[in-house]
């Protein structure tokens, strides 16, 4: 499964680089002769393969977020799914969101209806799932650990960050993964 996660995270890199471009291309004015250089299939194809590129990241990576917090969908976590990241991963994911966000309403409040407007929306958002499928691939890989359940001595299934089992109180040790 590790062997997955660095094309998985080329992936998402090239993708949200690639999308950040577009943002450039977008707010810069430089949409309309980037537009005149290519064909009209080479513009379809581009737009296909980001679009695309979202869901062959996202799956994956909504799919390593429920392991990580051993499917609960009503105690999902995102500190425990990042645990591998380091803090400046968290701060520029965050940075990307509250960008995504500004951009979104800025350009719903532009007058603006032409292409510019229409690839600021989708390469804004599309930065968000890129950049957060990036984190959550670089966690797991830098802490294969998460994946692995873990269980106290007498086999009940325990959190990663908990000490002591939730349901008998006994000590987990560090090594209490896959019974």
């Amino acid at each position: 499964m590790r062997f997955l996660l660095i094309p998985l995270m080329l992936v998402a890199s090239l993708g949200l680089l690639l999308c950040a471009l577009a943002q450039v291309a977008a707010i810069a004015g430089l949409l309309p002769s980037i537009q005149s250089r290519l064909s009209e299939s080479v513009q379809m194809a581009a737009a296909a393969v980001l679009g695309g590129g979202i869901f062959a990241v996202w799956l994956p990576a909504v799919l390593l977020a429920q392991r990580i917090n051993n499917g609960g969908r009503f105690k999902f976590s995102w500190k425990k799914v990042l645990a591998g990241c380091p803090p400046q991963m968290i701060y520029a994911v965050g940075g990307i969101f509250a960008y995504a966000l500004i951009n979104f309403l800025l350009a719903i409040a532009s007058r603006d209806t032409g292409l510019a407007k229409g690839v600021r929306l989708f390469s804004g958002h599309a930065m968000v799932f890129y950049g957060m499928a990036f984190c959550i691939f670089f966690s797991s890989w830098r802490r294969p650990d998460l994946l692995r359940t873990r269980y106290c001595p007498a086999g009940h299934e325990v959190a990663h960050e908990d000490s002591f089992c939730p349901v008998c109180g006994l000590a987990v040790t560090q090594g209490a993964e896959d019974r």
